[in-house]
């Protein structure tokens, strides 16, 4: 399905919760020294938060892996590696633009022939031609405080395989049984995937999911808990819009 229409919305709210110590850098060092040199990333309340890209791009690798070896929805199942070898280069895609640049529809049947020919994950989470439909917000913290923790790490020296000299430093972590907010949606998701959908569910809810850094050491294992699925399709999307989600707009697929 394209976006041309409205078809159909899946959403997914629940907690994420930490089940090992998670660390996801703020992405620079600090230079204050009282603060630890890798601190984990806050919001603008200086709470710890997951972002969702981090999260998407952690599940699609593990989709990924999962389709290609052979766990999918279906045998049919397909997924490319969207960095190394994607299901559609550019040769093609502009080859698919000319084939239609004289037709008075040419937008639409180049997305439609464009979105035949992805892969089955790539439909579900977007390529470098198609946006994605599955979308992930920011996971703020649930209540009001989280437990860092500081830790200490060595660097280790990649030619001898021992602790670098004089590179010893000390990052943060959000402790285990950590809680965040977790709100996810699929739109237009298309019939044939919904079993890919469920997948992605199921990966979250195994607990087995790790995302940031230090996963070699075990942290950063993650798990969706007390979650809720609801489906929006054009039946019930005036009510939707109205009054917002109800028990009956539930989606049960156990």
């Amino acid at each position: 399905m394209l976006f041309d229409k409205y078809y159909n919305k899946y959403i997914v709210k629940g907690i994420l919760r930490t089940n090992t110590p998670l660390h996801i850098g703020a992405g620079e060092d600090s230079f204050n020294p009282i603060q630890a040199d890798k601190g984990v990333i806050v919001d603008h309340n200086g709470k710890p938060y997951i972002p969702g890209s981090s999260l998407k791009g952690v599940l699609r690798t593990n989709i990924e892996i999962m389709v290609n070896s052979g766990i999918g929805s279906k045998d049919s199942s397909k997924s490319c590696l969207i960095v190394n070898n994607p299901c559609l280069t550019k040769e093609q895609v502009d080859k698919i633009k000319n084939k239609y640049k004289h037709d008075d529809d040419k937008d639409l049947k180049t997305a439609q022939e464009i979105y035949e020919e992805m892969c089955d994950v790539c439909k579900i989470f977007g390529s470098n031609y198609f946006a994605s439909k599955l979308s992930i917000r920011d996971s703020t913290l649930k209540g009001e405080k989280a437990y860092i923790q500081k830790r200490d790490g060595v660097a280790i020296d990649r030619e001898t395989g021992t602790a670098a000299d004089n590179k010893k430093y000390d990052y943060e972590q959000v402790a285990a049984g950590a809680e965040f907010n977790f709100y996810m949606t699929v739109d237009n998701l298309d019939d044939e995937l919904v079993d890919l959908f469920k997948l992605i569910i199921n990966i979250l809810a195994s607990g087995e999911l790790q995302l940031g850094g230090k996963t070699t050491y075990g942290l950063g294992r993650v798990q969706l808990i007390d979650y809720e699925i609801y489906k929006i399709t054009n039946q019930n999307l005036k009510q939707y819009l109205l009054e917002g989600l109800s028990d009956e707009m539930r989606w049960s697929y156990v």
